[in-house]
């Protein structure tokens, strides 16, 4: 049941942020990341680039989700939350890889990027 509901979520926020994106560098709504943050075509493709992983990880964690509630397979909360991050990590790792090759065709240097 928590892959529907959390599943449902992350599709909601990727709706949110693709209808309306983040216009700029807000604390409160938004991927954000040092290199998200490093100019407006930055943020503009950590925004798009995110909103369509959470969509697309979100349909499919409903889409688990809703197998194992038809499967009647609703008795394993704690395997779902152990598993819940395993969906949910990608959308991070590949915006990040993504903005990553986007800061080195746009001529960003590796040693700008700082890791502290």
């Amino acid at each position: 049941m928590i892959f529907l509901t959390i599943g449902i979520l992350l599709l909601l926020i990727g709706l949110l942020f693709l209808v309306f994106p983040s216009k700029g560098n807000l604390p409160f709504y938004g991927y954000r990341s040092p290199l998200a943050a490093k100019s407006d075509a930055h943020w503009r493709l950590a925004q798009r680039t995110s909103g369509l992983y959470f969509l697309l990880m979100g349909a499919l964690m409903a889409l688990i989700g809703y197998w194992l509630r038809m499967t009647e397979h609703t008795n394993y909360f704690l395997i779902e939350m152990l598993l819940l991050v395993f969906p949910i990590m990608p959308i991070f790792i590949l915006t990040e890889r993504k903005l990553q090759k986007f800061d080195r065709e746009t001529g960003g240097h590796d040693d700008e990027y700082f890791n502290d």
